[in-house]
């Protein structure tokens, strides 16, 4: 995983890399910590602490050596020399510290050919995927971003709204959010690779189709001939994994959904999840690129907009600029104002059902000005 921080994230970066092996005969972790450029504070403080750490370890029975290591990086290897013994080697640029067979008080999972258990060798990869990923959920109605930035979503009747995609020119999956006409619940369909998973609740279950044919949740695990993609069951609920995609997850149940990242995903997303860049202030970022202070507004803007009133169970809606009804006077001319960003309107011929208001901005001009529309919104 690569942390970054400073201006644009770009200033300062490390990068933790997780692994598994052999360390001579045995099973053996190492967690590495790499860095380029760091903050000088941060050097000063790293220097005090190291002053304290020979006298520190003396008195833990930690032994210290001084060989010359790599500088811009730490590594800790951890090997396990028996199933309740491990020796602990950490590794800085200015010293060496080891202690030998470490007691466990209960015993490790090895075999006989000294392997780490295939299963928790596996966890503690996922465990480790999983603290790298940026999580986008819902919970009390309340959404919380990839960017932990939380609003209200109101949702409009049986309209996909775009909960994260992947918005580079891959285009490698989309995740989308719908209101059910008939219950009021949400449903989420997962588009990637050649395949549309639609995850939905009915009666007391979570229900799953592929690609329009509904899938028994008996006969779940479902993995995808690529063996890219699977799905299976998760407490009360489904959970979608496709880490070479971009998605580590995607779990939904009766209550609640949540959609999760992967690490070289953050700042490449768009929809109502928003980036996951760490700019908390440029959060609400329209498909037109425009940012916008309102929460509302900015996931009425990730909805997609239907062609027709013709299906019952389909969106009835579009989203245009509107024109302020009322005759304005700006700098004493007579103006006309659109609104800057776009608005959900019901299709010609369709009624609306309920409302909402949305607070947005105006753009106006002079009413003799022969200036269109969009031109002045550019302007």
């Amino acid at each position: 995983a690569k942390v970054g921080w400073g201006a644009e994230c770009q200033e300062y970066a490390a990068v933790i890399k997780a692994e598994t092996g052999l360390l001579g005969p045995n099973p053996a972790a190492r967690l590495k910590l790499k860095w380029t450029r760091i903050p000088s504070a941060m050097k000063h403080y790293a220097k005090m602490v190291s002053a304290y750490i020979p006298g520190a370890a003396l008195m833990a029975g930690i032994n210290e050596g001084r060989p010359k290591n790599r500088e811009g990086q730490i590594k800790l290897t951890v090997a396990a020399t028996s199933e309740r013994t491990l020796d602990l080697i950490m590794k800085t640029p200015r010293m060496t510290l080891y202690t030998l067979a470490v007691y466990l008080p209960i015993a490790l999972p090895i075999g006989a050919e000294a392997t780490l258990h295939a299963n928790l060798a596996a966890e503690i990869t996922n465990r480790i995927a999983e603290a790298t990923t940026a999580q986008c959920s819902l919970a009390n109605n309340t959404l919380s971003t990839f960017n932990n930035r939380r609003y209200k979503n109101e949702m409009p009747i049986s309209c996909y709204q775009v909960l994260a995609q992947d918005c580079t020119p891959e285009l490698k999956f989309m995740v989308l959010l719908k209101k059910d006409p008939a219950s009021e619940q949400q449903h989420i369909t997962v588009k990637l690779a050649d395949m549309d998973v639609d995850l939905y609740p009915r009666d007391s279950q979570v229900q799953m189709r592929i690609n329009g044919q509904e899938v028994p949740t008996t006969s779940l695990p479902y993995q995808h001939p690529s063996g890219s993609i699977t799905i299976g069951q998760k407490g009360d609920g489904l959970s979608l994994n496709a880490a070479s995609h971009g998605l580590h997850e995607v779990y939904f149940d009766k209550n609640t959904w949540k959609v999760q990242v992967v690490d070289w995903m953050k700042g490449q997303t768009c929809g109502i999840c928003g980036k996951g860049d760490g700019e908390v202030r440029q959060e609400y970022r329209t498909p037109s690129g425009r940012l916008t202070k309102n929460a509302l507004s900015f996931a009425h803007s990730w909805v997609l907009p239907a062609e027709s009133c013709r299906d019952a169970n389909q969106c009835h809606i579009k989203q245009e600029s509107v024109k302020l009804e009322r005759q304005m006077i700006l700098d004493g001319q007579q103006s006309k104002c659109y609104s800057v960003d776009p608005v959900l309107r019901c299709l010609p011929g369709c009624y609306p059902l309920r409302t909402t208001s949305v607070s947005v901005g105006f753009h106006c001009i002079p009413t003799d000005s022969n200036m269109n529309r969009s031109a002045g919104l550019s302007s």
